[in-house]
């Protein structure tokens, strides 16, 4: 079988040759026959042609243009065979084809024979094809049989690859899971051929992410950021829902939200992509959201919104979503102090900005402010606490950083001051699930006005078709990165690390 494909492969070649030479009316033979000049066949890149012509017109040669294709021009050289060619050919690319030495008569005549040759061959595979197929029938059950048997030891085999041995032994370690170990221990008292050691790292163990069903789509989101430790959190169901949160309120539409949720799940029905799955489920949230906004298409006199309009409620909006924030920072702090009392940091616990200190101080400022906006003075209480926790802040630096208590100094006041000013920043750039919002209807709005200016029915539905597509597409990828960073940037970096690795075991291939 290897040897007639082997065959076809090189009929393929000659049949290519032979279909550009067959305008040709000389016999092939002939060019064998030459006693002072040689020969050469084959094609070369149409952008080199020129170029290659020009560098013949110093050397006794002559190139004959037979044939052209899109990308190529197919050539006879015919050259002295006293000069030397080949450095030339081989600059401008040349890709020889050969003329068998037992091949005579015209072009056209040889071309034919190949083509029956070639489908001689066709068939002669096809015949050793079926020959294979009644083989297989005739045997099926032993080779099922045996291939069962093969792959078990193929199996066996990979794990050896991955594995310590001496001559009469082989040493496996690694991390196991709970349920496994009491497996692995209970089977080896029950056989004098394995000695069974439990021993422990000074690393970290692997994490073994145990999201399930619906929540289990949602981890390359966190995977992108990094793998949890298995000493802190995992995130995943959290970010799952705050990440569909996040997405309807800024994309809340039930038209945009449905055509997101068909298109999502499609998808990820051929390709079984978490991307897509979470692109669906993104697009049910836009349509829970759309049903409270009372936005279809963005036209809002479809359905009566069973919550606010944003483009009638901007001021509740804008405000809700700093609400939102101060909710989504502060769970990121309590999260955080779980993690440290976890890992037993109880310095860190105190004097993190994240921490004990951290959400302190900020739910005071909180306060202050809030105080200050409803009696129109800040508390003069507040200051000491204030301060006080920006001193405990503030020695973080000092107690745990090393180098020179100078530049501990210096680097302390620089990294409290990014601290205070990532509160702020942090808690008014979660304003952009308020503004999206407002972004989304004011967008077809702009859309709408334009249909509307043309006095054209078929216009006025051109625009507005090809303003939902654009809202769609464009709006929907911005809103998607926008919930990205929102949870990356003002929600992971308070709590989570990623700096663990997936807890990944050797299985059986099936």
């Amino acid at each position: 079988m290897e040897e007639l494909k082997e065959k076809r492969k090189n009929l393929e070649t000659e049949i290519e040759l032979f279909e550009k030479l067959r305008t040709i009316d000389i016999k092939v033979e002939r060019f064998r026959k030459m006693r002072k000049l040689k020969y050469k066949v084959g094609k070369i890149s149409t952008m080199y042609y020129e170029r290659f012509i020009q560098s013949l017109n110093d050397k006794n040669a002559l190139s004959i243009n037979f044939a052209k294709d899109d990308d190529f021009d197919w050539i006879i050289i015919i050259y002295d065979t006293t000069i030397d060619i080949e450095k030339v050919l081989s600059i401008a690319n040349f890709m020889e084809y050969y003329i068998p030495e037992n091949y005579s008569g015209i072009p056209k005549e040889i071309l034919w024979e190949l083509q029956d040759k070639y489908r001689s061959l066709e068939y002669e595979i096809e015949m050793l094809n079926m020959s294979l197929k009644k083989l297989f029938f005739e045997n099926r059950r032993h080779i099922y049989q045996y291939f069962d048997y093969i792959f078990v030891l193929k199996n066996i085999y990979d794990l050896t690859h991955s594995i310590k041995f001496t001559e009469n032994f082989f040493l496996i370690s690694g991390w196991t899971t709970e349920k496994t170990y009491y497996e692995l221990l209970n089977y080896s008292k029950s056989n004098d051929y394995i000695l069974f050691l439990d021993y422990s790292f000074n690393e970290k163990a692997p994490t073994l992410l145990k999201n399930k069903g619906f929540f289990k789509h949602f981890e390359f989101i966190v995977k992108m950021f990094g793998t949890p430790s298995s000493d802190e959190i995992d995130p995943t169901p959290i970010i799952s829902i705050l990440f569909l949160l996040f997405y309807g309120m800024m994309f809340g539409d039930v038209g945009h939200g449905f055509i997101l949720t068909l298109f999502g799940f499609w998808i990820y029905k051929k390709k079984k992509s978490d991307l897509f799955y979470v692109i669906g489920t993104a697009g049910i949230f836009s349509m829970i959201f759309g049903v409270l906004y009372g936005s279809v298409f963005g036209f809002e006199d479809i359905i009566k919104p069973l919550w606010k309009r944003p483009m009638d409620n901007i001021n509740y909006f804008l405000m809700l979503s700093i609400y939102f924030g101060i909710t989504i920072l502060t769970l990121a702090m309590i999260l955080n102090i779980i993690n440290k009392i976890k890992n037993r940091k109880n310095r860190e616990l105190i004097f993190d900005p994240n921490g004990f200190a951290g959400i302190s101080l900020y739910w005071i400022l909180l306060g202050s402010i809030f105080y200050m906006m409803k009696n129109g003075f800040f508390p003069k209480i507040s200051y000491i606490f204030i301060i006080g926790l920006i001193i405990i802040i503030y020695l973080k630096s000092i107690i745990f950083e090393e180098g020179k208590l100078g530049e501990k100094l210096v680097q302390g006041f620089f990294e409290l001051f990014e601290v205070l000013l990532g509160y702020l920043s942090n808690t008014l750039s979660f304003i952009r699930l308020g503004a999206f919002a407002l972004n989304h209807a004011g967008l077809f709005l702009a859309f709408y006005m334009m249909s509307q200016m043309t006095h054209n029915s078929i216009l006025s539905f051109i625009i507005l078709l090809f303003g939902n597509i654009l809202i769609v597409v464009l709006e929907g990828l911005v809103v998607f990165i926008q919930t990205l960073r929102l949870e990356y940037y003002e929600f992971f970096t308070r709590f989570f690390n990623g700096n663990g690795r997936e807890f990944k075991p050797i299985k059986y291939k099936f």
